[in-house]
């Protein structure tokens, strides 16, 4: 067992308040439209998790349990709404450019090569302002951009919304 010094000089966690989201806009959807890099303020994100499901199969009486495939949630951020960088209206422009509010034209190869997510490693040997671990996204789109909700009744606060997008998988970068 370790002593309090050792495991002290030992442990490196992971700041759960230090991150950084980015990512990268394709307003017209096509190969010729411009690609906007974004980073934005955002409140809150997450790591995204995945899961392997489970194939059972019955053998004398008795389910045995093989992996199945691999899937992935959907993914939320908590974003501010800021208009310095005017995300939600190039969010409203992506939706858009996905399918066509008035004609409904569909373009499905509107998915950005990725997104991502860095944050820190403390491990004591770099300065706290460097991004150590980074996540992509791999082939994202929003789904579900939320509401601003606005009322008088909402002091001290900026307006927020949540941000929601699909993807086919992640990966470490």
């Amino acid at each position: 067992m370790a002593t309090l010094d050792e495991f002290r000089q030992n442990f490196y966690g992971v700041r759960g308040n230090r991150f950084r989201v980015s990512g990268a806009i394709n307003i017209g959807g096509d190969a010729v439209s411009p690609t906007i890099p974004l980073e934005f303020y955002c409140k809150a994100a997450s790591i995204p998790g995945s899961a392997v499901g489970m194939i059972p199969v019955g053998y004398k009486g008795r389910p045995i349990k093989f992996s199945g495939e691999r899937t992935y949630t959907d993914w939320a951020v908590q974003v501010y709404d800021s208009s310095k960088a005017d995300l939600r209206s190039l969010l409203e422009q992506w939706i858009d450019d996905m399918d066509t509010r008035n004609t409904h034209e569909i373009n499905y190869n509107n998915s950005n090569d990725y997104w991502s997510i860095e944050y820190m490693d403390m491990d004591g040997t770099k300065s706290d302002s460097n991004y150590r671990r980074k996540i992509k996204l791999i082939h994202c789109f929003p789904i579900d951009i939320s509401p601003i909700e606005m009322s008088y009744d909402i002091p001290d606060t900026f307006a927020e919304f949540s941000l929601t997008l699909a993807y086919d998988r992640w990966e470490y970068d």
